[in-house]
């Protein structure tokens, strides 16, 4: 039986496929870097744990960023827990390369065991390694092996709703 005859829509309604996408949950997170000496960072909303043995998370990062290219050189990342405080900070992080060339001027932090940039205002980070990818639309997934973590202090993470931003679904 063909999706039309069970009463499944068979086209996209892009006003429902908008609306729907924006009531999913989403943290947002520092993605910092380290490759050919440069450091840098993104926020990412597409995050999450996709394993517990090992340990792995998996990101997207987006296919025209500057980020996928130092991502694929070093083959490592971190992902910084935002506080809910911090939104300011997610705003300037999730800002285009072109735009912000240097995003982490100014920002305080410190380099991990892997290279990159902690984030003196997290909360907690993960220290990761990739382990593989996946094309996916305009992006690729990261899958990353969480090699450190380390709780830096309490807090509560920050959340789309709560940062007031919208992903345009």
């Amino acid at each position: 039986m063909s999706a039309a005859e069970q009463g499944a829509p068979t086209d996209l309604d892009p006003a429902a496929r908008k609306a729907v996408l924006r009531q999913l949950t989403y943290g947002l997170y520092a993605v910092t870097l380290a490759a050919d000496g440069a450091v840098h960072a993104f926020t990412a909303n597409w995050l999450t744990q996709v394993s517990f043995d090992p340990p792995m998370v998996a990101v997207s990062v987006e296919n025209d960023s500057r980020s996928i290219g130092m991502l694929r050189a070093s083959g490592v990342f971190a992902v910084n827990v935002y506080d809910a405080a911090d939104r300011e900070l997610a705003g300037r992080l999730g800002k285009r390369s072109r735009t912000l060339p240097d995003k982490l001027a100014g920002v305080p932090y410190r380099l991990a065991a892997n290279g990159c940039p902690i984030l003196l205002a997290a909360l907690g980070v993960l220290e990761c390694r990739v382990t593989g990818s996946l094309p996916a639309g305009d992006s690729t997934l990261f899958v990353g092996e969480v090699v450190r973590a380390e709780v830096l202090r309490e807090g509560t993470p920050l959340t789309m709703n709560a940062a007031g931003f919208r992903h345009s679904g």
